[in-house]
């Protein structure tokens, strides 16, 4: 009995290796880039494991835009769990900051984030699986909003900032400069500042 729980155990890690090693190769270059070969090589195991573990390409890329998507919901948890603990933030700037920390992703190029995000619209699969995870983002990104005392909608807030990247990338200009600019218009005239202890 205890060999066929190691190999189960041994199997259901080597099918989350697998999922990762997808999340990785469409965060880094794209859905295109994700094969069963590629795939193979950035986890490490044979090719025939990639068809073993799922019925087809397109349950690998549902798979591995599910862990995309909760990784970037995770992001914006975090810093929701930041705010609700630290306070609300002292400055117009300082909660600028954290509408962006918790929208982008941080330690990767913004470039290649929206390029493998415009491109995941051809992938249905990865696009439904970001569709299905979007409300645990928005829901993150609601609480950061209500603690620093934005009435603004989550989606509105985060097409705001993928906006403001897609044109400073569009332009040739830095995203989080652009993405400050923008979403400080937006929040301005709805932010109050913390009242005095």
């Amino acid at each position: 009995m205890a060999g066929v729980v190691t190999r189960q155990s041994k199997g259901r890690e080597r099918r989350r290796a697998i999922i990762e090693a997808a999340a990785e190769i469409i965060r880094d270059e794209g859905p295109s880039a994700v094969t069963h070969r590629a795939v193979a090589a950035r986890a490490e195991c044979s090719l025939s494991a990639t068809t073993y573990y799922f019925s087809g390409l397109d349950e690998l890329l549902a798979e591995a835009g599910k862990v995309n998507i909760k990784r970037w919901a995770e992001r914006a948890e975090a810093v929701a769990d930041e705010v609700e603990r630290d306070g609300v933030p002292a400055t117009l700037a300082e909660a600028v900051e954290a509408i962006l920390r918790a929208c982008l992703p941080r330690n990767i190029s913004l470039e290649n984030h929206y390029r493998q995000l415009l491109a995941a619209a051809a992938a249905d699969p990865i696009a439904g699986s970001y569709h299905a995870g979007r409300k645990r983002l928005d829901h993150a990104l609601g609480r950061v909003l209500r603690r620093i005392g934005c009435a603004m909608p989550p989606e509105l807030v985060i097409a705001v900032v993928d906006g403001a990247a897609v044109t400073a990338i569009s332009e040739k200009r830095d995203v989080l400069k652009t993405g400050r600019e923008l979403v400080t218009l937006l929040i301005r005239d709805s932010w109050q500042p913390p009242a005095p202890a």
